[in-house]
């Protein structure tokens, strides 16, 4: 079985967790599975360049050879739906992470286009689920794994008095704002001033020590898809508290210490129960069903679907 992955996010040396969970299923799908697994990242300065210049993918598709051609975001599509009238039709599975979807009409046109092509289609949330299944009944909801690094067995830490602020203030879908005003609160109303540490540049192990000693992660974000760090929270065992954003409130719900919450005094008044509780941790089942191990096996069976193999 030869699988060729197209991505439109990939680490690189100036952005080196620029979609760090596709990089993170591929070499999962690459060094687990008895396949030929291959990557082709669209590169270009301007998005004409990346997305309208499908020479190199074209290039690419002939010499691999690929059985199915698996697309990460809808815009990654289009290169392949441009040459299509020239290569031999191939097996096609396409993942969609949230702004290919709930983004502008025009790139959502693009991934309507896409949806309709494709033979599967992956939702990594349920939000994007919903809004494709009435286009596509041949729709999955399969979230981004997290990597191993997150799942090792962990000694108990005690942790410090110190909130995570998951993501770059500079970034206006973090909403950061909202997060100042909650931290204010969380002074003026119940008397605790933790640390903030910001995820900002934070290398894959800084971030783990953080969420293994830290007492609580605040999410105050206006959009989010299936984000990555709230799975890698549950998994280090910290306590969440987020706005009712993408597909937090499902992975979060029936989890102990764990709130939904909106405006700034709701949010800080979660977060002074959360540092009055005595936290005892996550069902190890319920971070194993988060990890690659389980997701990327759920994709194999796909692959394995669309080719009518048993094995």
């Amino acid at each position: 079985m030869k699988i060729l992955i197209i991505a439109n996010a990939y680490p690189n040396e100036q952005q080196p967790y620029f979609g760090i969970y596709i990089k993170e299923q591929f070499e999962y799908l690459r060094d687990h599975y008895d396949m030929d697994v291959d990557l082709f990242v669209l590169k270009g300065k301007s998005s004409f360049q990346k997305y309208c210049n499908p020479i190199a993918l074209y290039r690419k598709i002939k010499e691999f050879d690929p059985d199915i051609i698996h697309i990460h975001f809808g815009l990654s599509g289009l290169p392949l739906l441009l040459i299509s009238p020239f290569i031999k039709r191939r097996k096609v599975i396409a993942t969609y992470h949230g702004s290919d979807i709930n983004g502008s009409k025009t790139v959502f046109s693009i991934s309507k286009m896409l949806i309709r092509y494709a033979d599967i289609n992956i939702a990594v949330s349920q939000q994007i689920f919903e809004k494709i299944k009435p286009i596509s009944k041949n729709t999955k909801w399969i979230p981004c794994g997290i990597d191993d690094l997150f799942l090792d067995d962990q000694e108990p830490v005690e942790r410090k008095n110190v909130i995570i602020f998951p993501g770059s203030p500079a970034r206006v879908v973090k909403n950061y704002p909202l997060f100042e005003k909650m931290l204010h609160l969380l002074n003026a109303k119940y008397g605790l001033d933790p640390e903030v540490i910001l995820f900002d540049s934070k290398s894959r192990e800084e971030v783990k020590n953080a969420l293994l000693e830290a007492k609580c992660l605040v999410m105050t974000s206006l959009s989010e898809g299936s984000p990555q760090v709230i799975k890698e929270a549950i998994a280090c065992d910290i306590p969440i508290v987020s706005t009712p954003v993408g597909d937090v409130p499902y992975l979060i719900e029936k989890l102990d210490n764990c709130y939904i919450a909106q405006s700034a005094e709701e949010l800080a008044q979660k977060v002074s129960m959360v540092f009055a509780a005595d936290h005892q941790g996550y069902p190890v089942e319920r971070k194993r069903s988060l990890s690659n191990a389980f997701l990327c096996g759920q994709i194999v069976e796909l692959y394995r679907e669309l080719l009518g193999k048993d094995k």
